[in-house]
């Protein structure tokens, strides 16, 4: 459920290269649905009339001229086969195409014309999608991506190559640009379609000769890597792209009539694909109030019983076809169903609250049938992995294992509150994409318009409660209800499982990242698990985001190709070992792993913290005052010794501190020129530097910049000795490394809301001016800080409009519209220390 800030685009994602690694930038969703003999699609254009010769210009880039191809791709996700894209690459350098993404039920198609100058090089760039057309139009050296109301202005470099996911014949351009004289790896600079520059890399691996259709042929090899997705070129010897494969996200796009070449045997020690797949649609399963859910039974063909994966789902169970598809193949059989009150299934959709009672009695009537061998197990993100935990904690028989990817733990300790902040953009966002039924579109229209909503302005009315009714235009009973149970009670206690997890003793697979926008669950989840003794406690997290596979990149920083590890054939050796029996030793493998950013590299270990960890605190002080960058506040080693000694601001919930990582490009006015590339980039830069700076209500903590590397790995914890004037007040506290340059890179946050510093279920108000001490969770991390760099805290009392804002008053903040001042004071002197406690790696 992490809030994604710009277009879902299938296609990229499939192929690894997300809306966050091609800038940020809102890219157009994949293709829109549409028969296949739809006439309504616009003609290709026709060849152009020549273009007058332009005037001389040092940036140039690459032609298309001079080439011919033509043909058709396909597009496989491990053995399914998910679109097809058909080309024509005409002499003169005009590039066709037309691409169908079939899946779930759903086609969607997309169309690219490419119209070259007289040269050759494009001068104008149509990508037709779901929700208008996407155009870039070249000016000189520049060019102007347009995309509904937003236009980027992209400097070109010299033989700029063309790259887009459904046209992989277009990697000629690359390979011809390619020094084969010269060898090794060769910087290249690409435009990817609609609209980003990025730089990329291609090497020469070797020539192989294969058979296809009867006949030899040699292949040359390269290795194209954009935005941290090698993509696996292979290429014929006039250069014409054959495959390209993908491996770090299980995909590749073969031509028609070479589809030999992507048919290796894999080395993998897991359960082979050698199973023909039948599938039961609607299975409506019952559960012990008479509603019955519906469930769609992936089976391999054979006549042994088989063990059963059970993966639950409110986003649509059509969308996981191709995993279940991929372990039934491998021996299982998979059993996809939609939450209750969702899609097809019978009842009311309610979140959280009816996952546990639904999950045991689906698991326990499912291993009953006659296919199944009674063992059973669970695998799923997000949502999907948080349904599995419910269902453990009502221990049915037959649950064998689970792997929970990305889960969050109990609500109230991320969505919808966090330490009792409410998760105001997460909660209606997510409430919305639910409501919406937006995971259910392939095209991504509906999570396009909704993640182009302008949250700071949209979420400031009061009160809160409201804004489902502005944001939804009427009552959302969901968000309402979380809305109206701030504390934990008995409607919390039935969506809990944290605090009953000892009973529970299973074998669990958790997986997650270091950016995962729920990465609190797997921790507490975990650390849950391993207090309560329970052994076969598997823990892997990388350098990723909310994702169940691996990347390497997060924004602008490449952890290299340590960070990819086949996380999906770990998934599959778990549950052979412990669905299928197998002795494949995935069990006597160290059960943890972590990836340390800046060093990139793997840390191994059987606990978390890994053994030999050395909890470390850096103390907050200041002599001046701390407030914005211009403040002097000090984050070090020493022990503050000065007596009195503390920070102050004015929290004022009228003006909330707004958080300085979240930004929001402004609203293009008709006329505007388009925004440089890099001007935008920087914007984002500025925002954050800006709001430091100016902002009085934010303190600032630094280091010195370090003489020798720091590397800590593991959960971080924020002290806070801290007094306020009001009754209730809120405390966050983020963690940042500097580069010598200055520019932050964020890896911690945690909250705090202060009458649930004791309990979240018996919320006590404080005394004004009474100072507490705060302890805060700022979930986990590990990174290297290089010689020069700083670590930075940052501490306030808001950070709108991710978290809502608490209004002072001691009254629901949710549901209040008065609110008050508060003076807040963070205190560092002897007797009232505040600090943060690293997890140092000697």
């Amino acid at each position: 459920m992490k809030i994604y800030r710009c277009a879902f685009w299938l296609a990229m994602a499939m192929l690894g290269v997300s809306c966050a690694e091609v800038e940020k930038r809102p890219a157009p969703p994949g293709p829109s649905p549409a028969a296949e003999n739809d006439t309504s699609r616009p003609a290709a254009p026709a060849t152009p009339a020549p273009e007058p010769k332009p005037a001389p210009s040092p940036v140039k880039p690459a032609s298309l001229a001079g080439f011919e191809d033509r043909g058709t791709f396909f597009v496989y996700k491990n053995e399914e086969r998910i679109a097809s894209a058909r080309f024509e690459w005409k002499k003169t350098g005009e590039f066709i195409s037309h691409s169908a993404l079939s899946l779930a039920g759903q086609v969607v198609e997309t169309d690219l014309s490419i119209v070259p100058d007289a040269e050759g090089a494009f001068r104008r760039i149509v990508l037709t999608t779901p929700l208008g057309p996407a155009t870039l139009e070249r000016e000189g050296e520049r060019a102007v991506s347009s995309f509904r109301s937003q236009k980027t202005e992209l400097a070109l470099r010299p033989g700029t190559v063309l790259f887009e996911n459904f046209s992989p014949a277009l990697l000629t351009l690359a390979l011809k640009a390619y020094d084969r004289a010269r060898g090794g790896t060769q910087p290249l600079w690409a435009l990817v379609i609609p609209g980003a520059m990025l730089e990329t890399t291609l090497s020469y691996q070797d020539e192989v000769e294969r058979s296809f259709g009867g006949q030899p042929g040699l292949f040359r090899r390269f290795m194209f890597s954009l935005a941290g997705v090698d993509i696996r070129v292979w290429a014929d010897e006039r250069d014409r792209v054959v495959l390209a494969e993908v491996p770090a996200q299980y995909a590749r796009i073969v031509r028609e009539g070479y589809e030999e070449l992507s048919l290796e045997p894999g080395t993998s020690a897991a359960s082979k694909p050698e199973f023909a797949v039948s599938v039961e649609r609607d299975w409506m399963v019952p559960m012990r109030d008479g509603v019955r859910l519906a469930t769609d039974l992936y089976r391999p063909d054979t006549g042994e019983r088989v063990p059963l994966i059970v993966i639950r789902t409110p986003y649509q169970k059509n969308m996981l076809e191709l995993t279940a598809r991929f372990y039934a193949r491998r021996g299982y059989a998979v059993a996809v169903q939609d939450c209750r009150g969702r899609f097809k299934s019978e009842g009311t959709w309610e979140p959280f609250v009816n996952e546990a009672q639904d999950g045991y009695d689906t698991i326990e009537y499912l291993a009953s049938q006659p296919f199944c061998t009674g063992k059973v197990g669970m695998i799923g993100g997000s949502y999907l992995g948080w349904v599995q935990w419910w269902a453990a904690r009502e221990r049915p028989p037959h649950l064998v294992t689970i792997i929970p990817n990305v889960s969050p733990p109990d609500p109230l300790y991320n969505i919808p509150y966090e330490y009792g902040v409410f998760f105001l953009l997460g909660a209606i966002w997510w409430a919305e994409v639910v409501e919406s039924e937006a995971t259910a579109d392939l095209s991504g229209a509906v999570l396009t318009r909704i993640g182009e909503r302008k949250y700071s302005q949209l979420l400031r009315d009061l009160p809160v409660i409201d804004l489902d009714r502005k944001v939804f235009g009427r009552e959302n009973a969901s968000w309402r209800r979380w809305i109206q149970h701030p504390d934990r009670d008995e409607y919390w206690d039935r969506a809990s499982f944290l605090d009953r997890l000892c009973p529970v003793k299973i074998p669990v697979f958790h997986q997650s990242g270091w950016f995962d926008g729920d990465g609190i669950g797997t921790k507490l989840n975990y650390l849950a698990m391993q207090a309560c003794g329970h052994a076969n406690q598997k823990l892997v997290l990388g350098p990723w985001g909310h994702t169940d596979t691996a990347a390497r990149r997060a924004g602008d920083r490449d952890f290299g190709s340590q960070a990819i590890i086949d996380l999906q054939t770990e998934y599959l050796r778990w549950f052979d070992r412990w669905l299928k029996g197998v002795e494949n030793g995935i069990d006597r493998e160290p059960l943890v792993r972590l990836f340390v950013m800046g060093d990139n590299r793997w840390l191994e270990g059987n606990r978390y913290p890994l053994p030999g960890t050395k909890m470390t605190r850096l103390y907050l002080s200041s002599e001046k005052g701390a407030n914005t960058l211009g403040g002097d506040g000090l984050l070090s080693l020493n022990v503050p010794r000065k007596k009195g000694s503390f920070d102050g601001f004015v929290y004022d919930p009228g003006d909330p501190t707004p958080h300085p990582y979240y930004y929001e490009e402004p609203e293009p006015k008709e006329g505007d020129p388009p925004v440089a590339d890099e001007q935008r980039k920087q914007a984002e830069q500025n925002h954050i530097r800006d709001i430091l700076t100016s902002r009085r209500d934010i303190l600032v903590y630094r280091t010195a910049p370090l003489e020798k590397p720091l590397t800590f790995a593991g959960p971080v914890e924020a002290t806070l000795a801290a007094s306020t004037s009001a009754p209730d007040t809120d405390w966050f506290v983020r963690l940042s490394e500097i580069d010598k340059a200055g520019k932050p890179f964020l890896l911690v946050e945690g909250k705090i809301r202060a009458r649930y510093r004791k309990s979240l279920r018996k919320p006590e108000l404080l005394k004004p001016g009474q100072v507490e001490t705060y302890t805060i969770d700022m979930w986990h991390t590990a990174i290297t800080v290089p010689v020069g760099h700083r670590l930075q805290v940052e501490v306030a009392s808001a950070a709108f409009p991710v978290f809502s804002r608490n209004l002072n008053t001691g009254e629901n903040s949710e549901t209040g519209v008065k609110f008050v001042k508060s003076e807040q004071k963070i205190f560092h002197e002897t007797g009232r220390l505040s600090f943060i406690t690293l997890p140092l790696i000697p």
